[in-house]
């Protein structure tokens, strides 16, 4: 290539390798590779998966198209920072930038296509062209009201899924709460909510003391949420909704510790994902799942011990995204956290999608302890062959 006056550009993979001389990398399995690379002073084009591939979701995924998974919003798209901490000053002139992907594996239509880019690609390229210290979210999402008339002009199919207002769950004040937290698109603005905790439903304006610090929960809870547009105190214009169902359960919300934190591709939200409240849905988003490529130990403390019946964890199968389900998952139990008993084990199964690997069982405990086993490298006829799989796991659930 070099002898025809060309030079190479390739994925972070060329990296295992070894690196050809003057050759770039494409760094899209997180920030190591780019990292790496500038370190050897090769050249390189930031495109990690968290915050550059728009064939994630951008909203609900309730609201939105079928998508391949992940979740990744026009604010976090903005968040991101292309020249990686890690580097020193003299090391920055090798990112030459970013680039947005859009994969079409779900995607059909040319439309569909715009609606999945647009705004995001927006976003990346304000990232791109502003130094970080100038950088302001509030007034991006202020001035994309006139760029969505604009594109509406050129019938582009824009997505307004950023108009949705998020919901950050995290650990409440005690063990066994919840934390709802309201992260609505523009900062101030007026939130309308629905609720219910015993099937009869409320609705009205949320408070602003309590849009801006949240709420706790410790009941099973299902509400929706949308910003609004008001003149004198009345809706004029409701945006997109977001919906949430949190089933409560004796794990729900109790303290968790894992042997082994999960990869930072599919680490949001934490250890606390796998007790949040939330069970993974058909369509496969990063707030649900927890992603290793190794074997985890996971261990609760109920807070007392209680009578249980029942301990299981959510596994995913999905081998056409590399993620297989775990080879044995072993369950413990035990009353002061020291010595634990078996509860019982469960080996790998063949059903795709979300399957929930568990044991019934009449016992007590106050600590409950969860072994999954990796599966290893994929095997032969499973793409990705070779390479270690993914292990994805989702809600814990004891009764």
């Amino acid at each position: 290539m070099n002898s025809k006056g060309r030079k190479l550009i390739s994925w972070d993979e060329i990296l295992e390798g070894g690196l050809a001389p003057n050759a770039a990398v494409m760094s899209w399995r997180g920030t190591e590779g780019g990292v790496a690379a500038a370190k050897l002073k090769h050249n390189v084009v930031m495109s990690p998966g968290s915050h550059c591939y728009f064939d994630h979701y951008q909203g609900d995924p309730a609201n939105e198209p079928l998508a391949i998974g992940g979740y990744t919003t026009v604010q976090k798209v903005y968040s991101y920072e292309p020249i990686p901490v890690e580097l020193k000053p003299d090391q920055h002139k090798y990112i030459l930038g970013a680039q947005g992907n859009v994969w079409t594996e779900y995607i059909l239509t040319p439309e569909h296509v715009e609606y999945m880019a647009v705004p995001r690609m927006l976003a990346l390229a304000e990232v791109l062209w502003i130094p970080k210290e100038k950088r302001d979210e509030a007034d991006f999402i202020r001035r994309l009201e006139a760029e969505f008339l604009r594109l509406e002009g050129m019938k582009v199919n824009a997505s307004k899924s950023l108009y949705q207002v998020r919901l950050r769950l995290e650990q409440g004040h005690f063990p066994g709460m919840v934390k709802v937290n309201f992260i609505p698109p523009v900062k101030g603005a007026p939130l309308s909510m629905k609720w219910t905790d015993d099937g009869n439903w409320t609705s009205g304006a949320v408070p602003d003391d309590l849009s801006s610090t949240g709420f706790e929960t410790s009941r099973s809870t299902s509400m929706e949420v949308c910003m609004v547009d008001t003149l004198d105190g009345q809706v004029r214009k409701k945006f997109p909704v977001t919906r949430l169902s949190l089933a409560f359960n004796k794990a729900t919300a109790q303290k968790i510790t894992l042997s082994e934190q999960p990869h930072e591709r599919y680490n949001e939200g934490g250890a606390f994902t796998l007790v949040d409240g939330i069970t993974a849905q058909e369509k496969r988003v990063n707030t649900e799942w927890l992603g290793w490529r190794k074997g985890v130990t996971i261990t609760m403390d109920l807070g007392s011990e209680q009578e249980i019946s029942y301990v299981g964890i959510g596994a995913l199968n999905e081998t056409y995204s590399w993620i297989h389900m775990p080879d044995v998952v072993e369950f413990l139990v035990s009353s002061d956290g020291k010595n634990f008993t078996s509860y019982g084990t469960i080996t790998q199964k063949t059903k795709t999608g979300r399957v929930a690997f568990g044991v019934e069982k009449a016992g007590k405990a106050r600590y409950v302890r969860i072994v999954v086993k990796h599966p290893g490298n994929i095997r032969e006829g499973y793409p990705g062959a070779g390479e270690p799989a993914w292990l994805f796991l989702d809600e814990i659930e004891v009764r």
